[in-house]
Order: C-alpha cells, then structure tokens, then sequence
C-alpha cells in the first residue's frame, strides 16, 4: 500500500487540530503565513488561525549581547595573576572519592 502526499497530508491533519501544534510542527511560521497556507487548503481541519504566545518564539526573538572587546593586559611575571576555578558538586568523583574540583591558572603562561 503507497500513500501519496495529500494522504499523508491528511492523516496528519486528522490527528489534530490545535493551532499551536501546526505553528510547532511549521517551524514556529508566523501567523499570516499560517493563514496564508490556511486558505489554501494546506492546513486542513483549522478554520481560524489564531497563534498565542508562543516561548519559543520568545526566546527566539531575544537579543544577545556580545562580550565587550577590550582586551586587558596579561600579567607578565609567573604567578603575579592566578585564577582559580571550584566545581562542586561534581556528578563523578575522582578516584580517591572527592566529588570537587579545584584548577588554578597562571595568568602569564596559562599553565594549569
């Protein structure tokens, strides 16, 4: 048994008809474009299209800000700048059971 297209268009239309699920399954499409694909005949079972909030597209429209670009001077003596990095808890611990850990990085030569 082979199905063509507008089969499968239609059993997936059949197996709902919740809005918000065609925008998920559209890749998040706005609204007019839904409604355009709607009068079509493309999204078969919607009558109206009407997309609420959405979080995805929320968190998808915000804006990144990027890290400044000034660059800071590095230390030029051995141990004059250290940086120090705790992780606890740690989720495996090492072999001898400590469950933190603890790096120290020398800003001059970034030695571990």
């Amino acid at each position: 048994m082979t199905m063509n297209s507008k089969d499968c268009i239609d059993v997936v239309a059949a197996a709902t008809n919740d809005v918000n699920l065609w925008h998920c399954r559209l890749g998040h499409m706005n609204e007019k474009g839904m409604k355009e694909l709607c009068s079509k005949g493309k999204l078969s079972g919607l009558k109206t299209i009407e997309v609420g909030l959405c979080e995805g597209c929320i968190f998808g429209k915000q804006k990144r800000v990027s890290f400044s670009k000034v660059r800071r001077a590095i230390k030029p003596e051995k141990l004059e700048l250290v940086h120090t990095d705790l992780w606890v808890p740690a989720e495996v611990t090492s072999l001898g059971g400590s469950a933190c850990y603890m790096t120290f990085i020398d800003d001059a030569t970034r030695k571990v």
